[in-house]
């Protein structure tokens, strides 16, 4: 999620609230986050005010976060929904205008992925919380899209389903992808209570890394993984829960690719979805970097035969976090603009591309980008 910094007034605890770049009556103000320039006693009643103005410490005013610059704030909009800290950290949670909104529920996970963007830490209570206040905020309003994700959601057990039921229930029309491994859901039990839920657009998003066990365990760090994910898969299914598989491509195993999508077919045919993605070279993957990372340009050949195998059975398969330019021209259709807009950009040889408007671009929290970079002209 985009992190923002500035100074606060004082000292406070953390607060959650819908951004209003307008001015509102004071009955109106309880719930919300005022984006300001002006600093004065209209700006009582809110829960905080952010401004690029110099932090203030005033009795009758709510508590500020100043100094912010005019760039961050300009990443900010009307109705998104933002945590206030008392350290000055602004968190957008939830921006309106995105349909790529997550409720992230613990940073805690079962697995100790080598290439993992977000390192596993221990659970933190007022992830769900502020998810369940992110809802709390929600409620009446259209929403087209929520992502559940960690860490590893569902190891929260009762919060992850009490989460999924508050999304069905006061979100039906919504479509929601829940980021999982799945291994929790090699407990038939468990998968049972989630398809008690009442029925919503529900697509589990399962990572599997390889169509070879001790080479998926050793990319997730945990053995047996693999055969509890193969488990977990199942047994959504078994419960016409819809399955999406996604497989991020790294040294260990892009030379598979065609095995891997042969493995899919054979195994597997009956999820709703393929994903092939290209990493983000940040946290664990950016610590293990010269074993994990290989260029997408290197593994080019063996990512057309495999999207392009599972294309030909009537599968669907479309390819993340891979600039178009890095894709075989015959599978450039298949690639979808995958990375989240807080955290996507381009690099200069784009500006002349003509596809730009259609490419996903690059993970900006990526510490390396492509050498191979060739504008489409």
């Amino acid at each position: 999620m985009l992190r923002i910094a500035g100074q606060p007034s004082s000292p406070f605890a953390t607060t959650i609230g819908e951004v209003t770049t307008h001015r509102l009556p004071f009955y109106k103000r309880h719930d919300k986050v005022l984006l300001t320039d002006r600093v004065d006693n209209g700006c009582v009643g809110y829960l905080a005010i952010l401004t690029s103005a110099p932090t203030e410490n005033k009795i009758t005013l709510p508590h500020i976060i100043g100094a912010i610059s005019s760039s961050d704030l300009a990443l900010i909009g009307q109705a998104d929904i933002v945590s206030v800290s008392g350290t000055g950290e602004v968190l957008v949670l939830w921006e309106k205008n995105s349909d790529q909104n997550s409720l992230m529920l613990t940073e805690a996970c079962n697995c100790r992925c080598i290439m993992c963007p977000q390192p596993p830490q221990k659970h933190d209570q007022t992830l769900v919380n502020a998810a369940n206040r992110t809802l709390d905020l929600l409620k009446a309003k259209p929403v087209t899209n929520i992502c559940i994700t960690g860490g590893e959601p569902t190891i929260i057990s009762d919060n992850f389903l009490k989460i999924l039921h508050r999304c069905h229930t006061e979100h039906p029309t919504a479509h929601i992808n829940i980021l999982t491994n799945a291994k929790k859901f090699s407990d038939e039990s468990y998968v049972r209570e989630v398809a008690k839920l009442p029925r919503g657009n529900d697509l589990f998003c399962v990572s599997l890394h390889s169509d070879i066990p001790e080479i998926h365990d050793q990319i997730v760090g945990v053995q047996g993984s693999y055969d509890e994910t193969q488990a977990g898969i199942y047994n959504l299914a078994k419960q016409r829960l819809p399955v999406e598989i996604r497989h991020v491509v790294t040294r260990q195993n892009y030379s598979r690719l065609p095995e891997f999508a042969e493995h899919l077919y054979r195994y597997f045919p009956f999820c709703a979805h393929y994903a092939l993605m290209s990493m983000e070279i940040c946290g664990t993957a950016n610590d293990n970097m010269s074993s994990v990372y290989i260029e997408p340009a290197e593994y080019k050949l063996q990512l057309r035969k495999s999207v392009l195998a599972l294309h030909k059975r009537g599968l669907h398969v479309s390819v993340y976090n891979t600039p178009l330019c890095l894709c075989h021209e015959d599978i450039r259709a298949f690639a979808r603009q995958s990375i989240s807009s807080w955290k996507n950009t381009f690099v200069n040889e784009c500006s002349i591309c003509r596809v730009r408007d259609e490419c996903c671009g690059f993970f900006s929290t990526s510490s390396v980008q492509s050498s191979h970079i060739l504008p489409i002209i």
